[in-house]
């Protein structure tokens, strides 16, 4: 095995920082050594579930690994009165596969893992940590994954133990071996120390989104803090925060703060103690600066080993305290503090993913929060010169890989996505170039990723298109625009339903930029016709109509009096009113005032008749 004689001192039972399983199964392997391997074993009919496993998965990953035959007898499942029976298991194989075979029966009847014998069996270091609960065998693996590519290894973390495969050629031996021994054992030491803590977060709070809390991301992301988002119980939520004591207390508290109290909250990342170590002067001029922050933003900052944190009652004027922070400490603390601006949004979660960046980042004396939407990391401690260095080597193999260009409109997205966007256009460009083509109409934007070559040849097809795109344009503009024909519909729907298909694909012919002829809008119902204009026309240059104020006395019977009215008499048109020839010369004489007082009459009764 590639850890013999560097990690553990027994090759078949290798247990790494003191008791465990490891040695019981060292144990059970030098017992079946030492006698004849047997080709059966007994076992309880009660128990042989545990050998078999749901759907046979556990026998088979145990024939898998020891090359061993294993044959369980058939027949119905016991009843409760035969749960003490015992029964006969055989072996059939060579004398080592069942000696291997022998001991991982027996240890997955004690409660262990068959992953864990096929683990072993095929050379890996089988470590058991003693964990309670799945939140903490999610940490230590998400802790160890940031050492494989250091030391060339693949960890795994069951129900009972770590494993550890060498992905190197001739394994681990010497220093590294021992580095990777007290890596391993330090981290399953933390796994087990993690504390578990609850924050009772109200029901308005917006507590569906803790996941993506800004404040609380870097202490998720520098020390793979957990953060459980159970169903709301009694009208409360009781977040669960999993993590190493001092960074879980700090979420639990940012969370509290926000979610149960209903503050703002914002935080700044820093290395363990980092402020705190400032010499007495310049302690004492930073704490009048934060002061003076606290003043004019209306907030407070606390300072825990890990983070700065800020709590007010507005956002805004949070956020400005945060920017204004950020600013402050590289001036106060330049090698300890830097911001790397300018990093591209789609590269951001895979340079925080990186093995390389994740490797820096454990190191007690290294901190890195990243912002995707901003494009920005947040460096802190001594490793500053190694952390630019990773991520510029990220940068230069994803620029190598990867182009983009924003796009004049939308026309010009959907142009390249192919007739009625369909991405047939599309799709042929990236069979030319064997590269992975993406175009969004709403981000106005194309992309174009693959390995240098395809690259090249993705990137010189999409501009060929934008060209054609625009010499197309220019055509069209040269022979006096681009004139659509609206598409007749032909179905055997109902008359009114044609015509409102009709005019939809006259207006979506008029949304794509073409011209439709007036005659046709007029014929479809969207213009108005030529014989309703020349009538309103007509209607605008009649005179209006000529009426004469008369006042007269009504009977109110709310008063039980009469009253004096005024009532309009209409008395023909402005043009009849005016004084024509005739009039003139006294053929038709105006009217008398008994006239006019039998036509106020009149008109006081039409309205009392429309009153009634």
């Amino acid at each position: 095995c590639w850890w013999e004689g560097a990690l553990c001192p027994a090759p078949d039972g290798p247990s790494l920082g003191g008791e465990g399983r490891g040695s019981a199964v060292a144990g059970a392997m030098a017992e079946v050594e030492e006698a004849e391997v047997p080709r059966s074993i007994e076992v309880p009919s009660s128990l042989l579930g545990n050998i078999i496993g749901r759907g046979g998965q556990v026998i088979k990953r145990l024939i898998q690994a020891t090359k061993c035959q294993i044959e369980v007898p058939k027949g119905p499942k016991p009843t409760p009165d035969e749960e003490d029976r015992p029964v006969i298991i055989e072996l059939s194989g060579s004398d080592e596969a069942r000696r291997h075979a022998l001991a991982a029966i027996r240890d997955v009847l004690e409660g262990g893992e068959a992953e864990d014998h096929a683990a072993r069996i095929d050379g890996a270091l089988v470590v058991n940590h003693g964990f309670e609960g799945r939140q903490r065998e999610s940490w230590t693996l998400w802790r160890l994954t940031a050492y494989e590519r250091e030391f060339g290894v693949r960890f795994e973390v069951g129900r009972r133990a770590v494993r550890c495969w060498s992905e190197r050629r001739g394994g681990l031996v010497g220093e590294a071996a021992t580095r990777l021994s007290a890596v391993l054992d330090a981290v399953v030491q933390q796994g087990r120390e993690l504390v578990e803590l609850e924050v009772e977060a109200t029901l308005d709070s917006d507590y569906e989104n803790v996941h993506y809390d800004k404040a609380v991301a870097p202490l998720v992301d520098q020390y793979g803090v957990l953060i459980w988002l159970p169903q709301p119980e009694d009208g409360v939520v009781k977040l669960k925060v999993t993590g190493p004591a001092e960074p879980a207390r700090d979420a639990a508290l940012l969370l509290e703060a926000k979610y149960s109290k209903g503050k703002s909250t914002a935080s700044v990342l820093q290395v363990s103690g980092q402020v705190q170590g400032m010499p007495e002067g310049m302690a004492g001029d930073f704490a009048n600066d934060i002061r003076n922050l606290e003043a004019e933003y209306q907030v407070k900052m606390k300072e825990s080993a890990h983070i700065l944190w800020l709590v007010g009652e507005n956002a805004e004027g949070v956020e400005n305290a945060r920017k204004m922070l950020v600013q402050m400490l590289p001036f106060y603390l330049p090698d300890g503090f830097f911001m790397l601006e300018g990093l591209p949004q789609e590269v951001v979660n895979e340079i925080k993913m990186d093995s390389g960046i994740r490797y820096l980042m454990a190191k007690p004396d290294c901190a890195i929060s990243f912002d995707r939407i901003q494009g920005t990391a947040w460096i802190c401690g001594v490793h500053r010169e190694a952390v630019q260095k990773r991520i510029g080597e990220m940068l230069g193999k994803w620029e190598s890989e990867h182009w983009e260009q924003e796009l004049e409109d939308y026309g010009v997205a959907m142009w390249l996505l192919g007739p009625q966007s369909s991405g047939q256009w599309l799709h042929r460009m990236e069979t030319e170039s064997g590269a992975k083509i993406k175009c969004c109409p709403n981000a106005l934007k194309v992309w174009v990723e693959g390995k240098p070559l395809q690259l090249e040849e993705g990137k010189r097809l999409v501009l060929a298109g934008l060209q054609q795109m625009t010499d197309k344009r220019a055509n069209d503009e040269a022979n006096g625009g681009r004139t659509f024909k609206a598409k007749e519909v032909l179905s055997d729907i109902p008359p009114h339903m044609k015509a409102i298909m009709e005019k939809l694909a006259i207006l979506e012919t008029m949304k794509r930029g073409g011209r439709v002829p007036e005659s046709l809008l007029r014929e479809r119902g969207l213009l108005p016709p030529e014989e309703a204009k020349r009538e309103r026309s007509r209607s605008r240059e009649r005179a209006p109509a000529n009426t004469t104020a008369v006042e007269v006395s009504e009977w109110n019977p709310a008063t039980g009096e009469m009253e004096a009215s005024t009532v309009d008499v209409e008395m023909g048109s402005a043009a009849a009113s005016e004084p024509s020839a005739a009039s003139v010369s006294g053929d038709a004489p105006a009217l008398s005032d008994a006239e006019r007082r039998a036509r106020a009459l009149q008109a006081i009764q039409a309205r009392a008749g429309g009153a009634a």
